[in-house]
């Protein structure tokens, strides 16, 4: 008698009954040969796990799992997604099944448990983006009902754009204002995050500020109309946006760039804002120029420390010029495109990750003497 006639037909109707014949079912499920019997035999069992929860039926329960475990590893695909689209909703879904079917390396079993599934920890969704990256991985867990900081960072640190989309989208992502300022500099790079951060949710105001100096003046309009800022807020937003424009209307093509960083340390203005604004129009002779200026360092120096994309060297020259550590994540972001994991975020929030010897260390190292 196949495993499916003896036990299938029964659950649900007496509870009694299925429950004394499992000791002898459920270690045979994986032989099932027939794949469809084995489909209707693991939908049985899920059904039965509410029941099984006591202490009264541990053993049972215990069996009942290691047979879905069985099922989770099947060599069938459809019987893995089965499994995994029954399970996404299931309260008592066991969390050693769902882990596992999260690690599959089907899409179609994988995404549902990443994306609906509430039995996952944090810790097994870390170790998805962290040891198992995929498009449609990363994607499926930004667009859980929830997504806890720790998780959202981890899919910011992957440089992942789509999965940072769909986390910004998800009002039921938090999304720590560290993370929200790495978002920031990369969207100077990414058109597609601009509109998204600027009507996300509790936008800390120095941030709109920034984000304000690249963006066209739609994604402004959506800055202006927030209602959670207050009225000095939206007029500096305005202010910001005013300055940038200027900016390009100020420069003089036949001016060399160095001059033009001359003249404006001269009129003491070389600060973060004017940097931003050269950044902001990809103004990079100008920039290589202030920096050198600022830190007293050869502007070929300041060139190559730029050219080769190293996130110490470009956060210690910023610090040597000094200029903010907002500044830093700027030049890393847009001058040396860097993004996620290769750049050096800002210790809470605005101070410098590094020490001071450390960064007078990146700078002997560069070349970057004194003149």
């Amino acid at each position: 008698m196949s495993l499916l006639r003896l036990f299938g037909r029964r659950t649900g109707r007496d509870p009694s009954k299925p429950q004394a014949l499992l000791p002898a079912v459920l270690p045979n499920v994986a032989g099932e040969p027939d794949p469809g019997a084995r489909l209707v035999l693991l939908d049985r069992l899920v059904k039965l796990l509410p029941e099984l929860t006591s202490e009264q039926h541990g053993e049972l329960y215990r069996l009942t799992v290691q047979a879905l475990e069985t099922l989770a590893h099947d060599q069938v695909r459809m019987v893995r997604e089965a499994l995994a689209n029954t399970l996404k909703d299931v309260a008592f879904a066991p969390n050693t099944v769902v882990a596992r079917l999260a690690r599959d390396v089907e899409q179609s079993v994988a995404v549902p448990v990443l994306q609906f599934c509430a039995n996952l920890t944090d810790e097994d969704l870390l170790d998805v983006i962290t040891r198992h990256p995929t498009t449609w991985s990363l994607a499926a867990i930004a667009q859980r009902g929830r997504v806890s900081e720790p998780v959202a960072g981890a899919i910011i640190n992957s440089g992942d754009v789509h999965a940072g989309s769909l986390l910004l989208d998800n009002s039921g992502a938090v999304i720590a204002e560290p993370s929200l300022e790495q978002m920031v500099e990369r969207a100077a790079e990414l058109p597609e995050w601009q509109a998204p951060l600027a009507g996300r949710s509790a936008l800390p105001r120095h941030l709109a500020l920034r984000l304000a100096d690249f963006v066209d003046q739609a994604v402004v309009e959506v800055l202006k109309s927030r209602t959670d800022f207050d009225g000095a807020t939206s007029r500096e937003i305005v202010a910001v946006t005013r300055r940038r424009l200027a900016y390009i209307d100020a420069v003089e093509p036949r001016i060399n760039p160095a001059d033009r960083a001359a003249a404006t340390m001269r009129r003491k203005g070389l600060d973060d804002d004017a940097i931003a604004d050269a950044v902001s129009w990809n103004d990079r002779d100008f920039v290589i120029a202030a920096l050198g200026l600022l830190a007293k360092v050869p502007f070929e120096i300041v060139s190559a420390i730029l050219d080769a994309r190293n996130a110490k060297a470009i956060t210690a020259l910023t610090w040597r010029a000094g200029l903010s550590m907002r500044t830093a994540m700027l030049l890393q972001a847009r001058m040396a495109l860097l993004q996620g994991r290769d750049m050096l975020v800002a210790r809470n929030g605005e101070d410098y990750p590094l020490t001071a010897a450390e960064m007078q260390w990146q700078l002997e190292f560069a070349g970057a003497f004194a003149r």
